[in-house]
């Protein structure tokens, strides 16, 4: 099974909706998975801290598209934004800078 929406439009739709969130998301990165429940996969970017994540194909696909993924792109927002801190205190850490090398000790 594939999707009816071309795998373009469908990384359109998604990097606008994350656009709209204050998200980054490279469109390089979407790919479409066909079952057992489609979707759309895809990394979202919010300063340093990352995620990778699943948007059913339905809500891409829908013509409706920007109001069904208008809330679960603000959620992934709030989501990463408890690690952007920490992902700035992992940068300094690995660029060496002591204060925050205790971040690498295991």
């Amino acid at each position: 099974m594939s999707s009816a929406l071309p795998l373009a439009e469908a990384a359109r739709r998604l990097q606008r909706a994350a656009q709209d969130a204050g998200l980054a998301l490279d469109p390089r990165t979407v790919t479409f998975r066909p079952g057992p429940f489609p979707c759309y996969e895809y990394v979202l970017r919010l300063e340093q801290a990352h995620t990778l994540i699943n948007m059913p194909a339905a809500w891409v696909e829908s013509d409706a598209w920007q109001d069904q993924l208008r809330g679960p792109m603000q959620r992934a927002r709030r989501y990463l934004e408890q690690f952007v801190p920490i992902q700035e205190r992992v940068d300094l850490a690995a660029r060496g800078v002591p204060r925050f090398q205790q971040v690498l000790r295991p």
